[in-house]
Order: structure tokens, then sequence, then C-alpha cells
């Protein structure tokens, strides 16, 4: 069988995996809650483990690869479920990291910024190379079903939650700098994912069928 075959059963079967996660539901917003409470906990305790945990937990990362499928298939529908769910994830994991924060202050007087808070504000070329290549491995992994377990390992390389966190972190501490540096490195992170699952979706064959 060659490396094209079969391409839309198994296009079929990779946007079934993905639109079972792609809308807002209460399971997506406990795991953004959790994931983004746990980058805050780990960041401020400058525990990587932590960080790691909470980068395991979070669904955000399958809405950006269902917008990316979406896209070349021209499924206006999905595209906008996709983005709903981006940004409703985005916004929910904010206010959860900046509860946190607050939290944290509140327990402990004072909130230290770790070298773990600061490894997120500092938005360059190779982060956005790291999510592109990241967003190439997932689509590849979504296209390809027997390699679907290593999605978890695509989401710790990706890292989207902790500068999602660090951005919640900033506005708790009324900081615009951080605030504005992790976000953009967030921005760029759902950019190159976005941008190298298109590129891998396509190069599988996955726009030539149309609509399914």
């Amino acid at each position: 069988m060659s490396f094209f075959s079969s391409t839309n059963r198994i296009r079929r079967k990779a946007e079934t995996k993905l639109n079972e996660y792609n809308k807002p539901s209460l399971n997506f917003f406990v795991l953004i809650s959790l994931s983004s409470a746990l980058a805050t906990l780990g960041m401020a305790l400058n525990n990587t483990s932590v960080v790691i945990g909470a980068m395991i937990v979070a669904p955000l990362i399958t809405p950006v690869f269902a917008f990316s499928l979406g896209l070349i298939l021209f499924q206006v529908k999905n595209v906008l479920h996709s983005l709903i769910s981006i940004f409703l994830g985005t916004l929910f994991g904010i206010l959860v990291s900046i509860l946190t924060a607050l939290l944290i202050i509140f327990i402990n007087g004072e909130f230290t910024i770790t070298s773990e808070i600061l490894g997120r504000t500092e938005p360059d070329l190779l982060y956005f190379l790291v999510a592109i290549l990241s967003g190439v491995a997932g689509a590849f992994a979504y296209g390809r079903p027997k390699l679907q377990e290593s999605i978890t390992g695509i989401a710790i390389s990706v890292a989207i939650i902790p500068p999602l966190a660090v951005t919640g972190i900033g506005i708790a501490l009324q900081n615009f700098h951080l605030m504005q540096t992790s976000f953009l490195l967030y921005i760029f992170n759902l950019c190159g994912i976005s941008f190298g699952s298109i590129v891998t979706f396509v190069a599988l064959g996955f726009g030539k069928e149309g609509e399914i």
C-alpha cells in the first residue's frame, strides 16, 4: 500500500476524531481550567514537572488541528467551531490563570517571577520553528491513525498552555511586559502549529477530495 493510499478513508477518521473535541463542552472547560491552574502553579513553584503535566492535560491543541483541516477542506462550519473553541479556551485559560495567580499572592503575600515564567517571555523565530514542526508532527499523527498515541508528546513540545498562563500572571501582577510578550509567544505557537498542520494535511492529500 502506497503512502497516499486510502486518503479519503484516513481523512474521514482524522476529521471524526478532531470533531469529537472541537466543540466547547464541559469536559473541554474542565481540562482547560485544570491545565491553566497547574501551569500557573508549576511556574510559580519553578517546577518543570508540574508544567509538563499541565501541557499533557490541555485540550486546546485539538481545535487548532481541526481549524487547519477545516480550512483546506473549505468547511466553513468546522472552521467557525474551531475558532470559537480556540477563542473561548484562550479566554477561559487566561481567566483561570489570573485567579490562580491572585490565590498564590493571597497565600504567599507575593508572587515571585521564576525562570519558568521568564522562559515564556522571549518570543522569537526559533519558537515559531518549534511550533511549525509540532504542527507538522501533529497533523501527520492525525493523518496516520496508528500514530495518534504520539499526540501527547506533541502537546508537550508545543507548550501553548504555559505562555497563556503567563499572560494571566502578567495581568494579575499588572505587568504589561510580561502579559504582552507571553501572549505574543502564544500567538506565535498557534500560527506555527496551524501553518505546519495545513502544509502537512495538504501534503497527505487531504484537500484533494473536496467535501466529505
